[in-house]
């Protein structure tokens, strides 16, 4: 028998407990252990140690368990405050070109008409096209500069200080 027979005997009875096994490889694995006394004895090894395990009650401490359920609140909450912001940025996003697109095309409407009743060049009418893109995005901008809010804030940022405030003590 080669080594890879004996890595395949080993993966097949490391899987054989927790996952269901073709039937043409559990058929193998009977076949090779049958003939192979160092594989054998390593299943028979394998399967008290894991009767072994099972036999003893593994418990959690009551502050490991709280812990954890904090733990896995405030996972829950960081991942619906991403959710909701995902909303509120696809929001913003669509509202932004459409405000762009359409103080866009006004200007390139209104602002092509005044021109030419005025007689302005191409030159100044075109790239005032373009501010007239940027401009809802530009407002938008100065008024997060003028009005700045807290960065991190929610239920998430609570429950992180109680978190905190819990390992401190």
């Amino acid at each position: 028998m080669t080594n890879h027979d004996h890595e395949r005997a080993l993966e097949l009875i490391m899987r054989r407990g927790t996952e269901d096994l073709a039937v043409r490889d559990t058929e193998w694995l009977n076949a090779h252990l049958s003939g192979c006394s160092r594989c054998a004895s390593y299943a028979e090894d394998f399967n008290q140690t894991g009767h072994l395990l099972r036999t003893f009650a593994v418990t959690a401490t009551s502050s490991l368990v709280a812990r954890t359920q904090e733990r896995v609140h405030a996972r829950a909450l960081y991942l619906q405050e991403q959710r909701s912001r995902m909303v509120l940025i696809a929001i913003s996003f669509t509202l932004g070109v459409v405000s762009s697109v359409t103080s866009g095309w006004l200007w390139w409407k209104f602002g092509g008409w005044v021109a030419g009743r005025i007689g302005l060049p191409s030159l100044i009418v075109e790239p005032g096209v373009l501010f007239f893109l940027l401009l809802p995005a530009l407002v938008i901008a100065g008024l997060m500069l003028a009005f700045p809010g807290p960065v991190l804030e929610g239920k998430f940022m609570a429950a992180l200080a109680r978190e905190r405030e819990g390992g401190n003590q």
